[in-house]
This record gives structure tokens, C-alpha cells and sequence, in this order.
């Protein structure tokens, strides 16, 4: 394997990891991932095995409803389609129109709710412990865990056993729930070989005219030749579209299920009135987006499965990056892991744990956060501007270094500023994509 290094000197370089004494506070959405299983697909089983494994975007919390496939099978809602999702047949267009999106969006939100997803995603932050109604109980165990990101250690200690940290809990619970969002993706798939029996057929035809016309063969070996080398090949093309839906949620429900279900001792009443409760919770139906990704290999390097799991995570990943830009509620927050300055002593920009995965480019611009805590929310308030530096943008796509042939890489972006800051930027500052006009 070919080896590539990026090594950054410490002669040359000094990072400031520790400048901020006051962690930043912010908030990880929750993100329950499923897919749409196609039984009818020639590999829709192995795709249903991949996907079963791939792990939650590292900058989501993973949260788990105990369900990660929808069988199209059961899909049955869809106006115009005696059965399942409005899709193109396997190995032939990939291309839905906005309308058999909008009606696909339908079909999985009425299985969602059939499936009372969102009650399980409620249910998943109280850490719903037990089998039956008798001993089930709640607890806010996942939560204090997950609000490790908005809280000093002094408070995470406190906040169970004081009135104002039961009320700070109940704000936490609040800010962190309405930030749940569950993402469904729907894959269809050509394999080069396909195409390349189209192409095959194609240039057979086209060698014999070649041939009829000029009163020799080579068109016919032309072609044959062509087809070998198609035949060398093998790799997929995925149109992968992602729908996704957030957990409605507010003030109101929160201290509705407090006041009715919670309880942290077994009490029946409670939680069968929690199971019956079939209208409470919801789903809300945000957007869709869809995109193609393509990887041809020759025959030997990767094996199909690899091929498979590379480009259905690809795809996924570039689905999210584009829901992120549109939707800001989706969007994603990542503090500043660095300040770099040269042998010098001259700044040389930001790092932050964000890449091409989050589809960062050249021209992409993100504000620099300071978080705040005022009436027990988080607020911001806009420090920089900061804009990646160039061939400094951190390739963290799935398996990035093996498609590279690169065994170490510095992992990051660099950024550097936009005009003057408004004060010092320090790691533990927040990045967030600005809003595309």
C-alpha cells in the first residue's frame, strides 16, 4: 500500500488545548437511524445486514427505539401503489419525483406511528427499565448523561437532590428531547455489471453496424474488447433518499408526562395509562433529501460486501450533510479543539473535529459561538467568523484513509478568521454552519 504522511512537527507547531477553564455548554441532538428494507432487491438482504451495523454519526447521540428496519413488505399506505414505497425497479432509473416523495414521506410516517416510534423515543429518554407493567419504572439517568454537555460537574451533582436542580432537569429535559430527530433512508442500487450488459448489447449492436458497413470484423472486437474490460470491474451506484422527522415536543407534553407517567418506583396505574396513551406523542415530517453515490473498483480489491458498506454509508452520510444546511433545527454544533500557531509564534488558524463527512468546502462559512445559560436556556452569542483554510479540510468520509491509501492523517479542519473577531476565540468555543442565503 502506498504510504502518505501528514506530520505536523511540534517544533513547529503549539497547540493551546486548555485555554477556557468554564467548559461551553451546548446540546448533541438524538438521532434514531432506520432503513427500508427491499426483500425484493438482489441484494436488499446484504444491504439489510450492513446497515444494521453501521454506527450513528459520531456527532449524534445514538438513540436506540429497539427498531433500525422498516420491511417495505408492510408499507401499504402509499396512494397508487397496491403495495410499498413508490420506488424504480431495481437495476433500472433511480430518480423519484417531489410528489412520490412526498407521498413515500407519508407511507413511513403512518408506519412510524404504528409503530408508536415516538413514544418509544420518550420512553428511550427516561431509560424505561422493566418487562411488565408491574415493575416497569422511568429514571433520568440518560439524560443527566447526556446533559454532560451542558453542565459543570459541581451541577451534576446537585441537580437531583435540590429544588432548583429538579427544575434545572426539567429544562435540560426540555432543550435536549425537542432536539430528537429520526432519519429513514430508502436505497436503490445499480451494479456496474448491469450497466456494463447494457453497454455490452449496445456496442454489439453498434460493432455490427460498424462492420455491415465497412465489409471487415473490427467493430465486432472492438466491441468484445470493450466488454472484457467492463467485465474487469465491479462496483454500485446508490440514489439513496433520506427522509426525516423530528419528535414534537414542548414544554407542555414534558410536564404532562411528569405529572401523569413518570415514576421512578413501580406503579401500575401509571404506566398503563402511559401505554394506552396512543395520541400523545408525535412525529413531525421535516424534509427529504436524495442523492446518487457511485464506486467502481477493479475485480480483486474490495469484495462486494465492502463495496456495498462503503457506499451505502457514503450515501447516508451525504444525505445528512444536506439535511443540515437545509433544516437549522438539524443542524449540528462542534466546539474548537484547537488554536495553532507557526514555528513563529504566528496564529495559523481553528481546528475543529469536522469534514468533508459534514460536506465542509473551500467556500463554507461557520460562526464561532460563545454559549451562555440565561433562565436556565442556552443562548449564543456570535464571536468570528471563520472560513476553512486552504487543503486544510479534514477527509473523515467512512473509510477515507483505505479509498486514499493513507495511514495517518492529522484529523481536523483548519480554519482561520473572517475580518477581526469579536474577542479571542479559545477551544471549547462552538462552530455552527451559517445559514446559506
Amino acid at each position: 500500500m502506498k504510504r502518505s504522511f501528514t506530520i505536523i512537527l511540534l517544533s513547529t507547531l503549539t497547540l493551546s488545548l486548555f485555554a477556557q477553564s468554564e467548559p461551553q455548554r451546548y446540546y448533541r441532538s438524538a438521532l434514531t437511524s432506520m432503513m427500508v428494507y427491499h426483500p425484493e432487491d438482489e441484494f436488499g438482504y446484504e444491504v439489510y445486514n450492513i446497515f444494521k451495523d453501521l454506527p450513528t454519526p459520531d456527532k449524534y447521540d445514538a438513540h436506540s427505539v429497539g427498531y433500525r428496519v422498516i420491511d417495505n413488505a408492510h408499507i401499504s399506505g402509499v396512494p397508487g401503489s397496491a403495495q410499498g414505497l413508490h420506488r424504480q425497479e431495481y437495476g433500472k432509473s433511480l430518480v423519484l419525483t417531489s410528489s412520490e416523495k412526498t407521498l413515500n414521506a407519508e407511507a413511513i410516517l403512518e408506519i412510524l406511528e404504528q409503530g408508536q416510534i415516538a413514544k418509544r423515543i420518550v420512553a428511550a429518554w427516561f431509560n424505561w427499565t422493566g418487562d411488565s407493567v408491574q415493575n416497569a419504572v422511568f429514571n433520568t439517568k440518560t439524560i443527566e448523561e447526556r446533559s454532560d454537555y451542558t453542565r459543570t460537574a459541581m451541577e451534576a451533582e446537585n441537580i437531583k437532590y435540590t429544588v432548583e436542580g429538579k427544575a434545572a432537569l426539567k429544562d435540560i429535559s426540555e432543550q435536549l428531547m425537542e432536539n430528537s430527530f429520526v432519519l429513514v433512508s430508502d436505497m436503490t442500487y445499480i451494479t456496474a455489471e448491469n450497466r456494463a450488459e447494457a453497454a455490452k448489447v449496445t456496442l454489439g449492436v453498434l460493432g455490427a453496424v460498424f462492420d455491415a458497413v465497412t465489409g471487415g470484423n473490427s467493430g465486432q472486437r472492438l466491441a468484445q474488447t470493450a466488454g472484457d474490460i467492463a467485465d474487469a470491474f465491479t462496483g454500485f451506484k446508490v440514489m439513496t433518499h433520506t427522509y426525516l422527522y423530528q419528535l414534537e415536543w414542548d414544554e407542555e407534553k414534558m410536564n404532562d408526562f411528569f405529572v401523569k407517567y413518570y415514576t421512578e418506583t413501580p406503579d401500575p396505574e401509571k404506566i398503563r395509562a402511559f401505554i394506552e396513551d396512543k395520541d400523545s406523542y408525535r412525529l413531525r415530517f421535516l424534509g427529504c433529501e436524495s442523492s446518487t453515490y457511485e464506486k467502481t473498483q477493479k475485480k480483486g480489491k474490495y469484495t462486494r460486501p465492502e463495496l456495498l458498506r462503503f457506499i451505502t454509508q457514503r450515501s447516508i452520510d451525504k444525505n445528512i450533510a444536506a439535511l443540515q444546511t437545509q433544516y437549522e433545527a438539524f443542524q449540528i454544533t462542534s466546539p474548537i479543539t484547537a488554536v495553532e500557531y507557526n514555528a513563529k509564534g504566528k496564529l495559523a488558524g481553528y481546528r475543529a473535529l469536522i469534514g468533508e463527512k459534514e460536506d465542509v468546502k473551500p467556500t463554507s462559512e461557520f460562526e464561532v459561538l460563545e454559549s451562555k445559560v440565561v433562565d436556565g436556556k442556552i443562548v449564543f452569542d456570535r464571536v468570528a467568523t471563520l472560513k476553512p483554510v486552504n487543503n486544510n479540510i479534514w477527509d473523515n468520509r467512512f473509510d477515507a484513509l483505505k479509498e486514499n491509501d493513507v495511514d495517518v492523517a492529522v484529523e481536523g479542519t483548519l480554519f482561520k478568521a473572517v475580518g477581526k473577531p469579536i474577542k479571542e476565540i479559545v477551544p471549547g468555543m462552538l462552530l455552527r454552519l451559517k445559514k446559506q442565503k
